[in-house]
């Protein structure tokens, strides 16, 4: 198992050219358009732009044509193509015989009954499900084995091929065990985009599949109540969409107010009883009772919006109901919203007695503010940024109802995606549907897949790119939910068998991190069993003679810094440090940092590797050193990402843009006649190995223009942190001990649910700019950002060869560049504490002598470049 498909075939590939047609690759039919799509890029890239000389032998695994379409061609004047997913593989339907006809009716014109293709057996695209059958190796994916099956007409008991794997081989390799360790996590806590400014977003494309699907059968699918029911549940979900994108694009208030996170009808629901009954939640208050009411009545109507599910309940909010269906299908906004305030001042109590008691607490405030104001303006020296004035009683009234609004219409999305997946399997043969991202896993992995501790949680995101500055604004409205533990899978995977009393399968994972301290994202809590080392002499190289030091930049009186800057400053100032690295002769006698680094190494590894923080920075960079002067000129490549659209135009020498490079190309840098390659950090941590003709590494230094840090914004870092700690409290003994404070196994999990969401609340409100980390998060993000550096650097000391490491970001060490320098410490610097992290392991008694040998294996020559880089300031 392997993180990537590129690598799947290029794997199999090599296997069998050793091993005579032995291997064969695992791939979903999903994504076998775009893996095709990637492949002819590749190709195209590496300048062969005529399609039918695209002879790769991976094709062989990625066919995409139907056989039938050439029997189809001139049935009809209006005959078109099959589109891939048309295809009727197991789905074509023989006419009825008008001999067996019924009284009673019109006859059908065609059985019920689907039947396979009489091609199947020869038909290119399902070569690879052919292979398998008799292979002796088979590679794949974490998605590929957990989402996909056998064909039907293969085999007709329904199996996952994950499950056939651990059945019938006698020995399972993960590669990257860590890295697939994150994917499972995210496999099992999807996020999807529901809407977006670009034709990306799940409900544009699924209604438009829907709507190719009945168009194409002249909608006799809508005879299956199930498809019916599941077309209307996308309608309802479509319109409901539409509404909350229309709202939070305009309004930045509303954009604001469920900035924090992320946002779900209940969350919502919990902020308008807070604003109305701001004090209520205390049982002493005299709005404890009136808020719990409402929250009892919006509770139930959150459970069953359109009242059309059989729940008796003592609450009736068919007031609610009623208004729903009225703000979803309005044509009338402005008549609507007006109805939606008097309903909404009914069920929060907002009467003439109310809003007088705040109109006078209003005045009260407004007076304090207007005081306040005039003494501001009055005191001389530094100027502060005014406050704005209190808001007016009614203006907090229309606040409010666009809140309640808005809330109405998530209650309405959220039971309809839960219908769409629920019917998803039901629906998927009759409407062709394939696979999405925001499907729930197979049912298959519930005894296998703990289900997330702190509940099945379901929100959404809605990010604005860049700075939020006010006024219309697009962005992209995510979905995404948490249905279990992810990374225990990889721990089930060697008894998955043992339910049918059959031996389960020998599992090998591997990985040079997989091992990494308090890391939520790379430790794998399994004990390490084998360490694989190169000869002490390699090691020894690579730890003594390879160098790290600082270049930064000046900036004024400061250092250069990138990494917390505004967004929008970002582009700015990763060209003035393309400018000044990539000076020639003209501006310095010797050339600048680049050429003079370039000379002085070795040849066959005299290659630069700049990192950027993604593919945008990279084009950023790429193109001012490819502009920059002539020394630069088509010296410089761009890494892409392999699904990227590049035209030749884009190529061309009047586009003066620098080259590019597909990631699933990498490997051939050697060949590309070409001094500098940038790339964003991610893209390179993990994959292909960049050689020369030496089998050594071929780019001898790695310049970091940007100091790695977690996105703010990015959901699955809570996931992994989460995971992360239920593992840790299961095999620590933690977990025990909390149930067994409760008087039953139910009080048990009553408190682990309790714990697991006060985590899961924590991890989402923490800041992860580096300085508001506390110690126990500091260490965490620590070493995933050790980990992942470490991983980029080893892709320059294959081979056993010295790497070369220079850091370019001021924030690498904020305060060696300040004015004046001071000294930096763990808190300030991510450097300094990596060695924090890591001494423990080689000073002291603080550590087990197993896990001081594993440290010192993995990470001793890491620490030894930096404990030189860092020596002035690190004892």
């Amino acid at each position: 198992m392997v993180t990537d498909v590129a690598e799947v075939l290029k794997l199999v590939q090599l296997y069998n050219l050793h091993t005579g047609g032995a291997a064969a690759p695992v791939l979903g039919s999903s994504g076998r358009e775009r893996h095709a799509q990637r492949l002819h890029r590749r190709l195209a890239g590496r300048g062969e732009h005529r399609l039918l000389a695209h002879d790769d032998p991976a094709f062989a695994y990625l066919g995409t044509s139907c056989v039938l379409n050439t029997l189809r061609q001139g049935a009809t004047s209006s005959t078109e193509q099959l589109a891939f997913g048309e295809a009727p593989c197991s789905r074509l339907r023989p006419p009825s015989d008008p001999r067996r006809g019924r009284g009673g009716g019109p006859d059908p014109e065609w059985q019920k009954k689907a039947r396979t293709c009489p091609y199947w057996s020869v038909c290119p695209r399902h070569h690879g499900a052919r292979t398998l059958a008799g292979a002796l190796i088979w590679v794949a994916t974490p998605a590929g084995l957990i989402d996909a099956s056998p064909p039907p007409p293969q085999n007709g008991e329904r199996i996952r091929y994950l499950e056939l794997a651990c059945r019938r081989s006698d020995l399972v390799i993960i590669d990257e065990a860590d890295r697939v360790q994150m994917q499972l996590d995210q496999t099992f806590a999807p996020a999807v985009v529901l809407a977006g400014d670009e034709d990306e977003g799940l409900i544009d494309q699924l209604s438009r599949h829907k709507i190719r699907e009945l168009a194409a059968s002249g909608r006799t699918q809508l005879s299956e109540r199930d498809v019916e029911t599941f077309a209307a549940a996308l309608n309802t979900a479509g319109s409901a969409t539409d509404r909350l994108y229309a709202m939070l694009v305009a309004g930045y208030e509303l954009r604001d107010w469920v900035r924090t996170g992320y946002f779900s009808a209940w969350t919502l629901q919990l902020k308008l009883l807070d604003e109305r009954f701001p004090d209520g939640s205390k049982p002493e208050h005299r709005d404890h009772a009136p808020r719990q009411a409402l929250g009892k009545l919006l509770d139930a109507f959150r459970d069953n919006p359109f009242g059309d599910r059989r729940r008796r309940t003592e609450e009736d909010f068919t007031k609610l109901t009623a208004l729903l269906n009225e703000v979803l299908h309005t044509g009338n906004p402005e008549n609507t919203r007006r109805h939606l305030t008097e309903v909404m001042d009914e069920v929060f109590d907002i009467d003439v007695t109310y809003m007088a008691a705040r109109k006078q607490t209003y005045k009260e405030e407004y007076e304090k503010w207007r005081r306040e104001e005039e003494d501001r303006q009055q005191k001389r020296g530094r100027r502060k940024k005014p406050e704005p004035p209190p808001v007016t009683p009614e203006q907090w009234r229309q606040s409010l109802a666009e809140r309640f609004e808005f809330t109405l219409l998530l209650s309405a999305l959220e039971p309809r995606l839960a219908m769409i997946n629920a019917m998803w399997p039901r629906v998927e043969a009759a409407l062709s549907l394939g696979y999405n991202t925001m499907y729930r896993r197979p049912l298959d992995y519930g005894p296998m897949v703990p289900e997330a501790p702190m509940g099945n949680v379901l929100g959404f995101q809605f990010r604005v790119p860049g700075e939020d500055e006010g006024g219309v604004r697009s962005g992209e409205l995510t979905f995404f939910r948490c249905n279990g533990v992810g990374r225990e899978l990889l721990r089930a995977l060697p008894h998955l068998a043992s339910v049918d009393g059959r031996p389960g399968a020998h599992l090998l994972l591997m990985s040079g991190s997989s091992w990494a301290g308090a890391s939520s994202r790379y430790h794998v809590r399994v004990p390490v069993g084998v360490i694989i080392e190169p000869p002490a002499e390699v090691t020894e190289r690579i730890a003594d003679e390879s160098l790290m030091r600082f270049e930064l930049i000046d900036d004024g009186d400061e250092k250069l810094r990138l990494s917390g800057t505004h967004p929008d400053d970002r582009p700015e100032r990763l060209r003035r440090i393309a400018t000044h690295l990539g000076a020639g002769e003209y501006d310095a006698l010797e050339g600048g940092p680049l050429e003079r680094e370039l000379l002085s190494l070795p040849p066959g590894r005299d290659q630069i590797l700049l990192l950027v923080g993604s593919y945008a920075e990279a084009r950023v960079v790429a193109d001012t050193l490819h502009n920059l002067n002539s020394r630069w000129r088509d010296s410089v490549l761009c890494l892409v990402s392999d699904d990227e659209e590049i035209a030749p135009e884009d190529e061309a020498p009047s586009a003066y843009r620098a080259r590019s490079l597909r990631r699933g190309d990498v490997e051939h840098l050697k060949d590309l006649g070409a001094d500098i390659l940038v790339a964003p950090l991610l893209a390179v941590e993990r994959g292909h190995n960049i050689l020369n003709d030496d089998a050594e590494a071929a780019i001898g230094t790695v310049y970091f223009l940007a100091r790695p840090n977690p996105h703010p914004e990015d959901l699955h870092l809570a996931v992994h942190a989460v995971n992360d700690w239920i593992v840790r409290a299961v095999t620590g003994g933690d977990f025990a001990a909390w149930v067994r404070r409760g008087d039953s196994v139910e009080a048990g999990a009553d408190e682990v649910r309790r714990l697991a969401r006060s985590r899961w609340y924590q991890v989402l409100d923490r800041s992860m700019a580096w300085s508001r980390l506390d110690d126990t998060e500091r260490e965490q993000v620590t070493w995933d950002m050790l980990v992942l550096m470490w991983q980029v650097i080893g892709r320059l000391v294959r081979g056993g060869v010295p790497a070369r490491v220079v850091f370019v970001d001021a924030a690498f060490a904020p305060n060696r560049g300040a004015v004046p320098p001071r000294p930096d410490t763990p808190r300030s610097s991510l450097l300094h504490s990596v060695l924090d992290v890591l001494d423990p392991y080689f000073d002291g008694d603080t550590r087990t002598a197993e896990e001081q040998f594993i440290a010192r294996a993995l990470y001793g020559p890491l620490r030894r470049m930096l404990t030189r880089l860092l020596a002035p300031a690190h004892p």
